[in-house]
């Protein structure tokens, strides 16, 4: 790989196989930073002894994928999996005490965020006294004031929803464009379940807190 020292095609090195031989050996690929696991591969004479672990078929365009499928299988020992499948079974999955640590820590700051949405429209609606007097002395009702609440309450959540997907989306390009420069460009799954199920959590704590605290001035009445 670009990782060693000498990588240049057609470069001389000096290995040494499992059993201790030492080989000089001629450089005839290199791969991009980020696309093997920083060894490097030998021909089958240089390896004697040695078994293929994995072999990458490829299905020409004209030729029945049935038929080529039906005769791998037919191998003794082959285990054969499509591109995907392969993808879901050497990824590294995540253990219980990972999911539990990145579940804790999620749960601390969506709780933080919501008692700072509370607390914020708590003090705004204590700010605004004088202005919805005098709503309610041009005739507005109490209810008329509360949908009013109600709707500049969740106005702020969708603008903070997009302001924070807009930051996410910019960061996430950032990071996908330089796993790109190394060839190793990441499949972009955001969890939009939830994204929305925390978003909607968040309007309805806004809407709630806006309204009881309107709801609870007295000096609301003309």
């Amino acid at each position: 790989t670009e990782g060693w020292p000498r990588h240049r095609v057609g470069d001389k090195v000096r290995v040494w196989l499992a059993d201790g031989t030492l080989r000089i050996l001629r450089i005839a690929a290199v791969l991009a930073v980020g696309t093997g696991a920083g060894g490097a591969y030998v021909t089958p004479a240089n390896a004697p002894g040695a078994r293929a672990d994995r072999v990458d078929v490829r299905v020409r365009a004209r030729a029945d994928r049935a038929v080529v499928e039906s005769a791998l299988r037919a191998v003794d020992g082959v285990r054969l999996l499509t591109k995907d499948q392969w993808v879901t079974a050497s990824r590294p999955a995540s253990n219980r005490a990972a999911r539990v640590g990145v579940f804790l820590v999620l749960g601390i700051a969506v709780l933080y965020t919501a008692v700072a949405l509370v607390n914020t429209l708590l003090m705004a609606a204590s700010d605004r006294g004088r202005e919805l007097r005098s709503l309610r002395l041009t005739g507005a009702t109490r209810a008329q004031l509360l949908r009013l609440t109600a709707l500049e309450a969740l106005i702020v959540v969708i603008a903070g929803a997009f302001l924070g997907l807009l930051v996410t989306l910019v960061d996430l390009s950032g990071m996908s464009a330089a796993l790109g420069l190394l060839s190793a460009p990441p499949a972009l799954s955001p969890p939009w379940t939830a994204l929305g199920a925390t978003t909607a959590v968040c309007a309805l704590l806004a809407v709630a807190a806006s309204t009881a605290a309107l709801a609870a001035r007295s000096d609301q009445k003309p």
